[in-house]
Protein backbone atom coordinates (compact mmCIF):
# COMPACT_ATOMS: atom_id res chain seq x y z
CA UNK A 1 0.00 0.00 0.00
CA UNK A 2 3.02 2.27 -0.15
CA UNK A 3 1.76 4.22 -3.16
CA UNK A 4 -1.36 5.16 -1.26
CA UNK A 5 0.64 7.07 1.28
CA UNK A 6 2.09 9.25 -1.44
CA UNK A 7 -1.42 10.30 -2.37
CA UNK A 8 -2.00 11.79 1.09
CA UNK A 9 -1.64 15.45 0.32
CA UNK A 10 0.95 15.09 -2.24
CA UNK A 11 -2.30 14.64 -1.00
CA UNK A 12 0.97 13.63 4.51
CA UNK A 13 3.22 10.72 3.90
CA UNK A 14 6.11 9.21 1.98
CA UNK A 15 6.75 5.89 0.28
CA UNK A 16 9.55 3.81 1.74
CA UNK A 17 11.46 1.25 -0.25
CA UNK A 18 13.27 -1.72 1.23
CA UNK A 19 12.66 -4.38 3.84
CA UNK A 20 13.55 -4.60 7.51
CA UNK A 21 15.04 -7.60 9.34
CA UNK A 22 14.31 -8.11 13.04
CA UNK A 23 15.74 -10.45 15.62
CA UNK A 24 12.90 -11.24 18.02
CA UNK A 25 11.23 -14.17 19.78
CA UNK A 26 7.84 -12.48 19.43
CA UNK A 27 5.43 -14.13 17.00
CA UNK A 28 4.04 -11.71 14.43
CA UNK A 29 0.97 -12.73 12.35
CA UNK A 30 1.82 -12.87 8.63
CA UNK A 31 0.62 -9.83 6.62
CA UNK A 32 -0.27 -7.97 9.82
CA UNK A 33 0.39 -4.22 9.65
CA UNK A 34 2.15 -2.90 12.74
CA UNK A 35 3.13 0.50 14.09
CA UNK A 36 6.80 0.89 15.04
CA UNK A 37 8.99 3.67 16.40
CA UNK A 38 12.73 4.07 15.93
CA UNK A 39 14.46 4.41 19.32
CA UNK A 40 18.11 4.26 18.25
CA UNK A 41 20.13 3.76 15.09
CA UNK A 42 23.88 3.21 14.53
CA UNK A 43 25.93 4.10 11.47
CA UNK A 44 26.08 0.43 10.42
CA UNK A 45 22.28 0.25 10.28
CA UNK A 46 21.76 -1.59 13.58
CA UNK A 47 18.71 -0.15 15.26
CA UNK A 48 16.37 -0.54 18.21
CA UNK A 49 12.65 -0.35 17.50
CA UNK A 50 9.61 -0.21 19.72
CA UNK A 51 6.73 -2.37 18.46
CA UNK A 52 3.81 -2.36 20.87
CA UNK A 53 5.28 -2.86 24.34
CA UNK A 54 8.42 -4.58 23.02
CA UNK A 55 11.87 -3.22 22.19
CA UNK A 56 13.46 -5.25 19.38
CA UNK A 57 16.76 -5.17 17.50
CA UNK A 58 16.66 -4.52 13.76
CA UNK A 59 18.89 -4.04 10.73
CA UNK A 60 17.73 -0.96 8.79
CA UNK A 61 18.16 -0.90 5.00
CA UNK A 62 20.50 1.90 3.86
CA UNK A 63 17.92 3.59 1.62
CA UNK A 64 15.48 4.32 4.48
CA UNK A 65 16.18 7.71 6.02
CA UNK A 66 14.47 7.97 9.40
CA UNK A 67 15.59 9.37 12.73
CA UNK A 68 15.10 8.33 16.40
CA UNK A 69 11.58 9.24 17.43
CA UNK A 70 10.05 8.70 13.97
CA UNK A 71 7.04 6.39 13.74
CA UNK A 72 6.22 4.24 10.74
CA UNK A 73 4.14 1.26 9.61
CA UNK A 74 5.44 -2.20 8.78
CA UNK A 75 3.83 -5.25 7.22
CA UNK A 76 4.90 -8.72 8.36
CA UNK A 77 6.34 -10.79 5.47
CA UNK A 78 7.52 -13.83 7.42
CA UNK A 79 10.43 -15.42 9.29
CA UNK A 80 13.62 -16.73 7.72
CA UNK A 81 16.72 -18.03 9.52
CA UNK A 82 15.50 -16.78 12.91
CA UNK A 83 14.96 -13.28 11.52
CA UNK A 84 11.65 -11.59 10.91
CA UNK A 85 11.27 -9.83 7.57
CA UNK A 86 9.06 -6.75 7.31
CA UNK A 87 8.05 -4.49 4.44
CA UNK A 88 7.96 -0.75 5.05
CA UNK A 89 4.52 0.73 4.39
CA UNK A 90 4.70 4.41 5.24
CA UNK A 91 6.19 7.14 7.37
CA UNK A 92 5.03 10.67 8.00
CA UNK A 93 6.82 12.75 5.42
CA UNK A 94 7.46 15.63 7.82
CA UNK A 95 10.07 13.47 9.53
CA UNK A 96 11.78 12.24 6.37
CA UNK A 97 14.09 14.74 4.71
CA UNK A 98 11.21 17.18 4.29
CA UNK A 99 12.96 19.47 6.76
CA UNK A 100 16.39 18.27 5.82
CA UNK A 101 19.32 20.58 6.54
CA UNK A 102 21.08 22.36 3.64
CA UNK A 103 24.34 20.70 4.66
CA UNK A 104 22.95 17.22 4.02
CA UNK A 105 21.47 18.24 0.67
CA UNK A 106 24.76 19.83 -0.39
CA UNK A 107 26.69 16.77 0.72
CA UNK A 108 24.54 14.49 -1.47
CA UNK A 109 24.93 16.79 -4.47
CA UNK A 110 28.70 16.96 -4.05
CA UNK A 111 28.96 13.16 -3.81
CA UNK A 112 27.23 12.96 -7.19
CA UNK A 113 29.46 15.75 -8.58
CA UNK A 114 26.38 17.88 -9.21
CA UNK A 115 26.36 21.69 -8.96
CA UNK A 116 25.01 23.29 -5.80
CA UNK A 117 22.48 25.74 -7.18
CA UNK A 118 18.95 26.79 -6.23
CA UNK A 119 17.66 24.50 -8.97
CA UNK A 120 19.67 21.43 -7.90
CA UNK A 121 18.71 21.91 -4.25
CA UNK A 122 15.00 22.06 -5.17
CA UNK A 123 15.36 18.87 -7.24
CA UNK A 124 17.03 17.13 -4.28
CA UNK A 125 14.29 18.29 -1.89
CA UNK A 126 11.57 17.10 -4.27
CA UNK A 127 13.20 13.65 -4.48
CA UNK A 128 13.67 13.41 -0.72
CA UNK A 129 10.09 14.54 -0.12
CA UNK A 130 8.85 11.32 -1.74
CA UNK A 131 11.78 9.24 -0.44
CA UNK A 132 13.29 8.78 -3.88
CA UNK A 133 17.05 8.19 -4.01
CA UNK A 134 19.13 11.16 -5.08
CA UNK A 135 21.08 9.59 -7.89
CA UNK A 136 22.08 10.67 -11.38
CA UNK A 137 19.09 8.97 -13.03
CA UNK A 138 16.44 10.53 -10.78
CA UNK A 139 18.17 13.90 -10.86
CA UNK A 140 18.18 13.90 -14.64
CA UNK A 141 14.50 12.85 -14.75
CA UNK A 142 13.44 15.86 -12.68
CA UNK A 143 15.88 18.29 -14.26
CA UNK A 144 13.67 18.42 -17.35
CA UNK A 145 10.86 19.88 -15.23
CA UNK A 146 12.91 22.33 -13.16
CA UNK A 147 12.54 25.40 -15.38
CA UNK A 148 8.97 26.05 -14.27
CA UNK A 149 8.68 28.90 -11.76
CA UNK A 150 6.57 26.87 -9.31
CA UNK A 151 8.22 24.46 -6.86
CA UNK A 152 4.97 22.47 -6.97
CA UNK A 153 5.61 21.67 -10.63
CA UNK A 154 8.88 19.96 -9.72
CA UNK A 155 7.23 18.17 -6.79
CA UNK A 156 4.48 16.98 -9.16
CA UNK A 157 7.14 15.25 -11.26
CA UNK A 158 8.68 13.66 -8.15
CA UNK A 159 5.24 12.51 -7.00
CA UNK A 160 4.59 10.82 -10.36
CA UNK A 161 7.99 9.11 -10.26
CA UNK A 162 7.34 7.82 -6.75
CA UNK A 163 4.10 6.29 -8.05
CA UNK A 164 5.90 4.70 -11.05
CA UNK A 165 3.84 6.83 -13.44
CA UNK A 166 5.34 7.89 -16.78
CA UNK A 167 7.10 11.26 -16.48
CA UNK A 168 5.71 12.96 -19.57
CA UNK A 169 5.11 16.73 -19.89
CA UNK A 170 1.37 16.02 -20.17
CA UNK A 171 1.24 13.91 -16.99
CA UNK A 172 3.32 16.42 -15.00
CA UNK A 173 1.07 19.28 -16.16
CA UNK A 174 -2.05 17.30 -15.16
CA UNK A 175 -0.61 16.44 -11.74
CA UNK A 176 0.53 20.03 -11.16
CA UNK A 177 -2.96 21.35 -11.90
CA UNK A 178 -4.51 18.57 -9.81
CA UNK A 179 -2.35 19.27 -6.75
CA UNK A 180 -2.88 23.00 -7.19
CA UNK A 181 -6.68 22.86 -7.44
CA UNK A 182 -8.06 19.64 -5.94
CA UNK A 183 -8.81 21.25 -2.55
CA UNK A 184 -11.05 23.76 -4.34
CA UNK A 185 -13.16 21.16 -6.17
CA UNK A 186 -16.39 22.11 -4.39
CA UNK A 187 -15.86 25.82 -5.10
CA UNK A 188 -15.12 25.10 -8.76
CA UNK A 189 -18.22 22.96 -9.28
CA UNK A 190 -20.53 25.39 -7.51
CA UNK A 191 -19.04 28.28 -9.52
CA UNK A 192 -19.80 26.35 -12.73
CA UNK A 193 -23.31 25.61 -11.49
CA UNK A 194 -23.94 29.26 -10.57
CA UNK A 195 -22.64 30.48 -13.93
CA UNK A 196 -24.85 28.24 -16.05
CA UNK A 197 -27.85 28.94 -13.78
CA UNK A 198 -27.49 32.72 -14.10
CA UNK A 199 -26.40 32.85 -17.77
CA UNK A 200 -28.10 29.98 -19.63
CA UNK A 201 -29.00 32.15 -22.65
CA UNK A 202 -25.38 33.26 -23.08
CA UNK A 203 -24.05 29.72 -23.43
CA UNK A 204 -24.04 27.60 -26.57
CA UNK A 205 -26.82 24.97 -26.15
CA UNK A 206 -24.37 22.14 -26.95
CA UNK A 207 -21.97 23.35 -24.26
CA UNK A 208 -24.82 23.90 -21.80
CA UNK A 209 -26.09 20.35 -22.34
CA UNK A 210 -22.63 18.86 -21.80
CA UNK A 211 -22.03 20.80 -18.58
CA UNK A 212 -25.50 20.18 -17.16
CA UNK A 213 -25.25 16.43 -17.78
CA UNK A 214 -22.13 16.34 -15.61
CA UNK A 215 -22.81 18.93 -12.92
CA UNK A 216 -26.36 17.74 -12.27
CA UNK A 217 -24.96 14.32 -11.35
CA UNK A 218 -22.86 15.92 -8.60
CA UNK A 219 -25.18 18.63 -7.26
CA UNK A 220 -28.32 16.72 -6.39
CA UNK A 221 -31.53 18.01 -4.85
CA UNK A 222 -31.22 18.64 -1.13
CA UNK A 223 -33.70 15.86 -0.48
CA UNK A 224 -31.36 13.23 -1.84
CA UNK A 225 -29.22 11.37 0.69
CA UNK A 226 -25.57 12.41 0.89
CA UNK A 227 -24.55 8.76 0.82
CA UNK A 228 -26.28 8.26 -2.51
CA UNK A 229 -24.64 11.41 -3.85
CA UNK A 230 -21.18 10.10 -2.93
CA UNK A 231 -21.96 6.67 -4.38
CA UNK A 232 -23.10 8.34 -7.60
CA UNK A 233 -19.90 10.36 -7.93
CA UNK A 234 -17.71 7.36 -7.10
CA UNK A 235 -19.53 5.35 -9.77
CA UNK A 236 -18.96 8.13 -12.31
CA UNK A 237 -15.26 8.36 -11.55
CA UNK A 238 -14.62 4.60 -11.46
CA UNK A 239 -16.79 3.54 -14.41
CA UNK A 240 -17.34 6.49 -16.72
CA UNK A 241 -14.40 8.87 -16.31
CA UNK A 242 -13.14 8.63 -19.89
CA UNK A 243 -16.55 9.55 -21.33
CA UNK A 244 -16.99 12.43 -18.88
CA UNK A 245 -13.57 13.87 -19.74
CA UNK A 246 -14.26 13.60 -23.45
CA UNK A 247 -17.42 15.67 -23.05
CA UNK A 248 -15.75 18.20 -20.77
CA UNK A 249 -12.83 18.72 -23.16
CA UNK A 250 -15.30 19.18 -26.02
CA UNK A 251 -17.09 21.91 -24.05
CA UNK A 252 -13.77 23.58 -23.19
CA UNK A 253 -12.70 23.65 -26.85
CA UNK A 254 -16.00 25.27 -27.88
CA UNK A 255 -15.77 28.06 -25.30
CA UNK A 256 -14.07 31.44 -25.57
CA UNK A 257 -11.74 32.41 -22.73
CA UNK A 258 -13.81 33.34 -19.67
CA UNK A 259 -14.46 32.30 -16.05
CA UNK A 260 -16.56 29.30 -17.10
CA UNK A 261 -13.84 27.94 -19.39
CA UNK A 262 -11.19 28.44 -16.68
CA UNK A 263 -13.25 26.51 -14.12
CA UNK A 264 -14.02 23.72 -16.59
CA UNK A 265 -10.30 23.38 -17.36
CA UNK A 266 -9.52 23.10 -13.64
CA UNK A 267 -12.28 20.51 -13.22
CA UNK A 268 -10.94 18.52 -16.16
CA UNK A 269 -7.41 18.49 -14.71
CA UNK A 270 -8.71 17.36 -11.31
CA UNK A 271 -10.59 14.45 -12.88
CA UNK A 272 -7.60 13.53 -15.05
CA UNK A 273 -5.40 13.59 -11.93
CA UNK A 274 -7.80 11.22 -10.15
CA UNK A 275 -7.69 8.97 -13.20
CA UNK A 276 -3.86 8.87 -13.28
CA UNK A 277 -3.68 8.06 -9.56
CA UNK A 278 -6.29 5.32 -9.77
CA UNK A 279 -4.62 3.70 -12.79
CA UNK A 280 -1.40 3.53 -10.77
CA UNK A 281 -3.20 2.10 -7.73
CA UNK A 282 -5.16 -0.49 -9.72
CA UNK A 283 -2.87 -3.42 -8.91
CA UNK A 284 -3.00 -2.54 -5.21
CA UNK A 285 -6.82 -2.67 -5.23
CA UNK A 286 -7.18 0.88 -3.97
CA UNK A 287 -9.74 3.41 -5.16
CA UNK A 288 -9.07 7.13 -4.67
CA UNK A 289 -11.56 9.96 -5.10
CA UNK A 290 -12.18 13.51 -3.96
CA UNK A 291 -15.75 14.59 -3.37
CA UNK A 292 -17.19 18.12 -3.20
CA UNK A 293 -19.27 18.84 -0.10
CA UNK A 294 -20.92 21.66 1.81
CA UNK A 295 -20.18 21.46 5.57
CA UNK A 296 -21.39 24.11 8.03
CA UNK A 297 -22.36 26.22 5.03
CA UNK A 298 -18.85 26.18 3.52
CA UNK A 299 -17.76 24.37 0.34
CA UNK A 300 -14.97 21.90 0.97
CA UNK A 301 -13.45 18.73 -0.45
CA UNK A 302 -13.58 15.23 1.04
CA UNK A 303 -10.70 12.88 0.18
CA UNK A 304 -11.72 9.23 0.08
CA UNK A 305 -9.46 6.19 -0.20
CA UNK A 306 -10.97 2.70 -0.30
CA UNK A 307 -8.70 -0.31 0.33
CA UNK A 308 -10.16 -3.55 -1.03
CA UNK A 309 -9.38 -6.98 0.42
CA UNK A 310 -8.05 -9.52 -2.07
CA UNK A 311 -8.66 -13.21 -1.47
CA UNK A 312 -5.14 -14.60 -1.97
CA UNK A 313 -6.36 -18.05 -3.02
CA UNK A 314 -9.15 -17.01 -5.39
CA UNK A 315 -7.33 -13.79 -6.41
CA UNK A 316 -10.60 -11.89 -6.38
CA UNK A 317 -11.84 -8.87 -4.45
CA UNK A 318 -13.98 -9.74 -1.43
CA UNK A 319 -16.82 -7.23 -1.61
CA UNK A 320 -17.79 -7.89 2.03
CA UNK A 321 -14.42 -6.68 3.41
CA UNK A 322 -12.74 -3.35 2.79
CA UNK A 323 -11.25 -0.37 4.57
CA UNK A 324 -11.57 3.30 3.86
CA UNK A 325 -10.10 6.58 5.03
CA UNK A 326 -11.80 9.97 4.86
CA UNK A 327 -10.04 13.31 5.17
CA UNK A 328 -12.02 16.53 5.24
CA UNK A 329 -11.08 20.09 6.13
CA UNK A 330 -14.08 22.04 7.35
CA UNK A 331 -14.43 25.25 9.38
CA UNK A 332 -14.58 24.79 13.17
CA UNK A 333 -14.06 21.01 13.04
CA UNK A 334 -11.28 20.27 10.57
CA UNK A 335 -9.08 18.90 9.41
CA UNK A 336 -10.83 15.64 10.31
CA UNK A 337 -9.35 12.20 9.54
CA UNK A 338 -11.42 9.04 9.95
CA UNK A 339 -10.31 5.45 9.26
CA UNK A 340 -12.76 2.57 9.09
CA UNK A 341 -12.79 -1.14 8.35
CA UNK A 342 -15.84 -3.01 7.08
CA UNK A 343 -16.18 -6.77 7.60
CA UNK A 344 -19.49 -8.10 6.31
CA UNK A 345 -22.02 -5.69 7.91
CA UNK A 346 -19.85 -4.40 10.76
CA UNK A 347 -18.10 -1.04 10.54
CA UNK A 348 -15.23 -0.29 12.96
CA UNK A 349 -14.18 3.36 13.08
CA UNK A 350 -11.24 5.37 14.39
CA UNK A 351 -11.56 9.18 14.48
CA UNK A 352 -7.91 10.27 14.35
CA UNK A 353 -7.92 14.02 14.08
CA UNK A 354 -10.12 17.10 14.55
CA UNK A 355 -10.12 20.54 16.11
CA UNK A 356 -13.06 19.51 18.27
CA UNK A 357 -12.55 17.92 21.72
CA UNK A 358 -12.63 14.12 21.52
CA UNK A 359 -15.59 13.98 23.93
CA UNK A 360 -17.87 15.62 21.36
CA UNK A 361 -17.46 12.68 18.99
CA UNK A 362 -17.79 10.20 21.85
CA UNK A 363 -21.10 11.82 22.84
CA UNK A 364 -22.33 11.44 19.24
CA UNK A 365 -21.73 7.70 19.10
CA UNK A 366 -25.46 6.92 19.18
CA UNK A 367 -26.08 9.30 16.26
CA UNK A 368 -23.35 7.54 14.25
CA UNK A 369 -24.82 4.13 15.15
CA UNK A 370 -28.23 5.19 13.82
CA UNK A 371 -26.75 6.61 10.59
CA UNK A 372 -24.79 3.41 9.95
CA UNK A 373 -27.81 1.24 10.82
CA UNK A 374 -29.94 3.18 8.32
CA UNK A 375 -27.48 2.12 5.61
CA UNK A 376 -27.77 -1.55 6.59
CA UNK A 377 -24.61 -1.82 8.73
CA UNK A 378 -23.75 -2.16 12.43
CA UNK A 379 -21.20 -0.07 14.32
CA UNK A 380 -18.39 -2.29 15.58
CA UNK A 381 -15.35 -0.89 17.41
CA UNK A 382 -15.57 2.87 17.88
CA UNK A 383 -12.40 4.69 18.86
CA UNK A 384 -11.92 8.43 19.29
CA UNK A 385 -8.21 8.95 19.88
CA UNK A 386 -6.30 11.73 18.19
CA UNK A 387 -2.85 10.82 16.90
CA UNK A 388 0.00 13.13 15.96
CA UNK A 389 0.87 11.09 12.87
CA UNK A 390 -2.43 10.46 11.14
CA UNK A 391 -1.02 7.76 8.88
CA UNK A 392 -0.27 5.57 11.89
CA UNK A 393 -3.44 3.66 12.74
CA UNK A 394 -3.62 2.94 16.46
CA UNK A 395 -7.17 1.70 16.62
CA UNK A 396 -8.55 0.21 13.42
CA UNK A 397 -6.31 -1.97 11.30
CA UNK A 398 -6.86 -1.69 7.58
CA UNK A 399 -8.03 -4.92 6.00
CA UNK A 400 -5.13 -5.88 3.76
Amino acid sequence: MSKVNNVNNAINSTKIGGNLNLSSEINFPKDKILTAQLLDRKNNGEATLKIGNYNVKAQMPPNVFIRPGDSFRLQVIGKENDKWNFRFISINRSSVFYKISPEIVNSHLLNLKLPITDKSVEIAKALFKYNLPLNAENYKSLLAFSNHNSKLYLESAAFLKSMNITLSPTNVKIMYEFLNNNQFLANIIYSIHSYITLNPSNINPIILGIIQSFVSNIIKENSRKEGNKINSLNQMVSKNLKNILSKLDKAINLLQDNTLKSNLEKLSYILKGIGIINNSLQEEKVFFNIIPAIINGYPTTVELKIFYYVDRELKTIDKTRFSFEITVNAPKIGPVVISSSVVENNVSTHIKKSLLPEQIFINKKEVLENLIRNEGYNLGNFLVKYVSEINIDEGVNFVT
